[in-house]
């Protein structure tokens, strides 16, 4: 074959080798778009529900049932069009002078600025979460273009351009550009802000397939740049020594901290120096350039396929109740399926390497056992994905830079999910056992059914709150609504003792003005300026209704009735009651107090020794409303003493273990309302219920004490890395 020959061959192989890479590219972003679109599809009608509830018009309101219509009436239209326009986009495009830019400036309209403000807004919010990867997937789609005649345009993938093909798909729907600004929300939080995890499965394909595997940033002014104070020559310190760092307590506290030390160490440029800890053997023994090259070492497919076997082999094991295999028990069973893998002969040696990978997840398993925020249910729970996540810390070194890795998201996804979990017997521990069981089916070593898994449990979580926080804000509005009736009855019955309420003014105390109090109690409080307002009202309307036994009575309420006649019906005229039903209510008050003033003009008592004085009459009242307030303030500060003895950290939506008796266990469950003058916590479960109710200042006694705990809201997987950290830092 002449070399001209040979160079044709090798150009149609590589043409054919690149057309495949670019069919999986194809797919791959169908797959993972179908996913995303369906899940935003499916959920669009729960959300839109909640936000027409929420909605503070009615205006508000409909724009949401429009929207509610249009996605349940269409969302396969919109699926099917989606897809069309996404993939018509991806085709190769020819250049025809019918498609070049005419060189014309046309004006925008309204709707249209708006469209491309929201499309620019999700494409900044996208890059900010993950524009390290579109940047890497843009050049490697710009070198493929190079390589290959019929690749994809380097644009064609980037966040801005998914969005145009949303705003595409909905452009012909008959719908105002308010319900289109809607849409646009919908698709940024279902869609355009959980792309990453696209990306990299993106970037994958083109490493696995040896295209770019790193993407080198070049400038042409290479040695002119200098480093910054803050960096680090990577020839001055290549790895992170923690015996010259322990005597300044070093311990990492940044992500970045975190990621420099585990990647050194798990590709061997850093080593462990001692054993005070006891840590394990692959930690401190140093890699040879033997263990680098893999050389007398099982191949790294060939453990992951021993681990898989494991993997299978203990899931029945755990679900009877087995203890989790230890690090070491992992190790040896290992070595056995292997050696069986090779006829029963043992003649290598795992990889260093990997052995360091097995170990450092066996330690981070052993951390989450050992945090006592996870109660153990779940600790049992989550131990179950200790052999996949080995597998992909061996195959994956993304696990400790992404924070939004599809494995540790699963992890602390089914902690969050399952904080209020309190016994096996609870669906909900049922629907999580079943997402762990399917990884366990099918988790060999690609990434996609952590994917899947994460999906579903954030599905779960989101229907799940959506469920509890209906239940609990009805139950918040009810005990509020409660104690404020006690409240405002309480205080009713205080100052009308010994009063006489005449039966046409009744409806006015008793209805319109305890409603005012009670709302007011609600919004402002007992120690406010506009609860002790309406109390005092309250306290000069009774007095001024009592029938008329002295001359200083009869000229208070002739001098002062009409403004206090205004007074109330101002304060009334404020709340959402009826207006007409108040109007008439005044008039009758308004009778009332001519009566009175008519009926006793002319019976006014002359006899000065039976009278009481103004003075003593007006000392009387003051004493009592004083009394009155002082009483108020004094229950209002006893209630603050209690309060003041919780920490910061006590406030609604938080989730405690509860001390419930010594002889009953603990229960998981959330704080949801405090009840600040009456120093009242109450504490419901997962589905929103109220389950017990609690003293601030016992509570706080019991947190001392160690009966009960805050559950803190932290990152599983973080948590467990930190410590680990910590250890190889001591």
């Amino acid at each position: 074959m002449s070399s001209n020959q040979q160079t044709s061959a090798q150009s149609v192989n590589e043409s054919v080798e690149y057309g495949e890479v670019v069919d999986k590219i194809f797919s791959c972003a169908n797959d993972h778009l179908m996913i995303l679109i369906t899940q935003l599809l499916n959920s669009a009608d729960m959300k839109l529900f909640d936000l027409a509830q929420q909605a503070k018009s009615d205006e508000e309101r409909m724009k949401y049932m429009d929207c509610t219509r249009i996605f349940r009436t269409g969302k396969n239209d919109i699926s099917q069009h989606f897809f069309v326009n996404l993939n018509n986009s991806l085709a190769p495009q020819k250049t025809t002078s019918d498609n070049l830019d005419s060189g014309e400036l046309s004006l925008v309209n309204q709707d249209e600025m708006e469209e491309m403000v929201a499309i620019t807004t999700m494409h900044a919010k996208a890059m900010n979460l993950y524009g390290e990867e579109v940047c890497n997937l843009e050049a490697r789609l710009e070198y493929l273009e190079l390589m290959c005649e019929n690749s994809l345009d380097k644009e064609s993938l980037d966040p801005k351009h998914i969005c145009e093909v949303f705003q595409k798909t909905i452009e012909n729907l008959e719908i105002a550009i308010e319900v289109k600004l809607v849409f646009y929300k919908l698709f940024d939080l279902g869609v355009c802000s959980k792309l990453g995890i696209m990306y990299k499965a993106l970037n994958k394909i083109f490493i696995d397939n040896d295209i770019m595997p790193e993407i080198v940033l070049k400038t042409t002014k290479q040695e002119e740049i200098e480093p910054e104070e803050d960096e680090v020559s990577a020839q001055v310190a290549t790895y992170y020594d923690p015996a010259a760092n322990r005597s300044a307590h070093f311990i990492p506290r940044t992500n970045k901290d975190v990621n420099h030390i585990v990647n050194e160490f798990m590709s061997g440029e850093m080593t462990i120096k001692d054993n005070e800890l006891k840590l394990p053997e692959s930690f401190l023994r140093t890699p040879t350039q033997q263990d680098l090259d893999g050389r007398n070492c099982y191949e790294r497919k060939d453990v992951l396929k021993a681990l898989s076997a494991i993997q299978r082999k203990i899931t029945s094991a755990q679900k009877n109740g087995a203890a989790p295999l230890s690090t070491e028990k992992i190790k040896q069973e290992l070595i056995t399926g292997i050696s069986k893998q090779h006829g029963g002969v043992i003649d290598k040696q795992v990889n260093l390497l990997d052995e360091r990978s097995i170990d450092f997840v066996g330690m981070m398993f052993g951390a989450i056992s050992d945090d006592d925020t996870v109660s153990e249910i779940l600790t049992n729970l989550i131990y179950q994905l200790q052999i996949p996540v080995m597998k992909v810390a061996m195959v994956d070194r993304s696990l400790f830079d992404e924070e939004r890795h599809p494995a540790r998201a699963t992890v602390d996804l089914l902690t969050s999910a399952g904080k209020g979990i309190n016994t096996k017997q609870d669906r909900l521990y049922d629907e999580l056992e079943d997402i762990v069981d399917s990884i366990l089916d099918k988790f060999d070593i690609d990434i996609v059914t952590f994917e899947k898994a994460v999906i579903d449990l954030e599905v779960i979580i989101d229907k799940e709150e959506k469920l509890s926080i209906k239940t609990e804000r009805k139950l918040q509005k009810e005990i509020l609504q409660s104690h404020a009736r006690n409240i405002v009855i309480n205080q009713l019955k205080m100052v009308s003792c010994e009063k006489k309420i005449p039966d046409n003014v009744r409806p006015l105390v008793l209805k319109h003005w305890s409603t005012l109090m009670l709302n007011r109690y609600i919004r402002h409080g007992r120690n406010s300026e506009q609860w002790v307002q309406s109390v005092l009202l309250l306290k000069l309307l009774l007095k001024c209704i009592q029938p008329i036994k002295h001359r200083s009575q009869f000229r208070m309420i002739k001098e002062n009735h009409t403004a206090l006649l205004e007074a109330v019906n101002d304060e009334l005229y404020e709340t959402q009651q009826d207006k007409d039903d108040i109007s008439c209510q005044i008039d009758e008050l308004k009778t009332l107090f001519l009566k009175l003033i008519d009926s006793h003009d002319l019976k006014v008592v002359d006899d000065e020794d039976n009278a009481i004085s103004d003075e003593e009459l007006i000392d009387d009242s003051s004493d009592d409303t004083q009394k009155e307030l002082d009483n108020i303030r004094q229950q209002t500060e006893t209630a603050k003493e209690k309060i003041a003895q919780l920490s910061a950290s006590t406030k609604p939506g938080v989730w405690y273990e509860i001390y419930n008796g010594e002889d009953k266990p603990v229960r998981r469950l959330k704080l949801s309302v405090i009840l600040t003058d009456a120093a009242q916590l109450i504490f419901v479960d997962r589905k929103g219920l109220k389950v017990i109710e609690k003293d601030a200042e016992e509570f706080a006694h019991e947190l001392e004490e160690k009966k009960s705990r805050l559950i803190a809201d932290h990152s599983t997987f973080d948590q467990a890395l930190g410590n680990v950290i910590k250890a190889l830092a001591a």
